[in-house]
């Protein structure tokens, strides 16, 4: 890619070639090559001027002698500025690209393809050029990677970590220290990426949930629908059969049976209707607040299994908002679900605290099997997460293969919109 010098530069020499004491006496000889040049433009002047004059005299007089004395002035002050102006040094320039690399956040370097010359404070940050070998290593990769232009273009590079980095690299030609070099300058896409698979992954489950709740949403809506035609409907109409039975019943006691079973059939029919409306809100949670309603669904889950239930739900300072009420019963009504179902626990705990943040903290903890975090999740704890969330909370779950699973939802008072 470049080409190679017969004198490798130390790694990080700086761009500051004009200090060493061959520039440094460069910078003198072209100072005092300037001041023969100075005096010689005086005496030729001076000599011209002399000449003018003898001849004007001769014609004119004192007066256009004087004019053309003080044009001549004129002229050798102009003349002895332009000779005399500072030139920028190679000091200079060298400042002034240091402030500009130690300024920018990008990785700068420069290398002549075996070794490193330069590397800003982003560049050592960012890799690993402290240590030779890798400096060197990291110097045949950019060579080998080689650019025919200046437009960037993509390579993958080792961090301080070892982390691979995926970067955007751009490559320039340049004269550094007497030797054919290359700046480089390194961007680090690894935020970018991560931060792209991740909204991958977000769109993906937003996009299995989508759908995942819409059939959910159907099958819940059918088997209401079933509950209401066979259970209730049916209960109303061997009602109505009853009353219409003994209404045309000649006989007291036939009567009083009919009766009876009419008010039977209405006491379940409105046992039936409760538990339906309670699959879809509990009263409990309109009526006496989340504390309660939390320990009745918790005994009410654990009332026939010999799961251990150790509940710890303390009273809240304040009643939380509706949407914030519902989002933390249902996170935690999923959450005992879950580990009933599916973790094979021996004892579950459910606590409810005040957080010290102005908010409201529930936690459920199982010591079951427990799961990879990093496997496929299953379309309940999204649901968790996204509930958590719209209420203006944030849920954590932490979980291992054989060490139980750890719940913790963090809930403000007031759902922030």
């Amino acid at each position: 890619m470049a080409r190679r010098s017969a004198n490798p530069l130390p790694m990080d020499a700086g761009p500051a070639p004009a200090s060493s004491p061959t520039a440094a006496a460069s910078g003198q000889r072209r100072h005092c090559l300037r001041l023969p040049v100075l005096a010689s433009l005086i005496v030729a002047a001076l000599l011209a001027g002399a000449v003018l004059a003898i001849a004007v005299m001769q014609r004119t007089g004192w007066q256009s002698v004087t004019a053309i004395a003080l044009l001549l002035c004129v002229v050798l002050g102009l003349l002895t500025r332009r000779v005399l102006r500072p030139v920028p040094s190679a000091d200079t320039d060298a400042a002034v690209f240091q402030q500009l690399a130690t300024a920018m956040p990008d990785a700068v370097v420069i290398s002549d393809g075996r070794t490193l010359a330069y590397a800003n404070p982003a560049a050592k940050r960012l890799l690993a050029i402290d240590t030779p070998a890798y400096a060197q290593r990291l110097a045949n990769d950019i060579a080998l990677a080689g650019c025919s232009d200046e437009t960037p273009f993509p390579m993958s590079l080792r961090g301080r970590n070892d982390e691979v980095l995926q970067c955007s690299v751009i490559a320039r030609p340049i004269r550094f220290a007497q030797t054919s070099c290359y700046l480089f300058v390194i961007h680090d896409l690894s935020e970018i990426e991560r931060g792209r698979a991740a909204l991958a992954v977000s769109n993906a489950e937003l996009q299995a949930m989508a759908g995942r709740l819409f059939s959910l949403q159907e099958d819940e809506r059918r088997s209401i629908s079933r509950d209401l035609h066979d259970d209730i409907g049916q209960a109303i109409t061997a009602i109505k059969l009853a009353a219409c039975a003994s209404r045309d019943e000649t006989d007291t006691a036939r009567r009083q049976d009919d009766i009876d079973q009419i008010i039977e059939l209405a006491d379940s029919t409105v046992t039936k209707l409760r538990n339906l409306s309670m699959l879809l809100r509990p009263p409990q949670l309109d009526a006496l607040g989340l504390e309660a309603a939390l320990r009745w669904q918790a005994n009410m889950l654990f009332r026939s299994t010999p799961v251990e239930l150790l509940l710890d739900v303390g009273n809240l300072p304040r009643r939380p908002s509706n949407e914030v009420e519902q989002a933390c019963f249902r996170i935690a009504q999923e959450s005992l679900t879950n580990a009933l179902r599916h973790a094979r626990a021996s004892q579950v705990s459910l606590q409810l605290h005040a957080d010290a943040d102005s908010g409201l903290q529930l936690r459920v903890v199982d010591d079951g099997e427990g799961f990879d975090p990093d496997g496929p999740r299953g379309l309940g704890m999204i649901v968790m997460r996204e509930r958590a969330q719209s209420a203006g909370g944030s849920l954590s779950i932490e979980t291992a293969p054989g060490e139980g699973t750890r719940i913790d939802l963090h809930l403000p008072y007031a759902a922030a919109h």
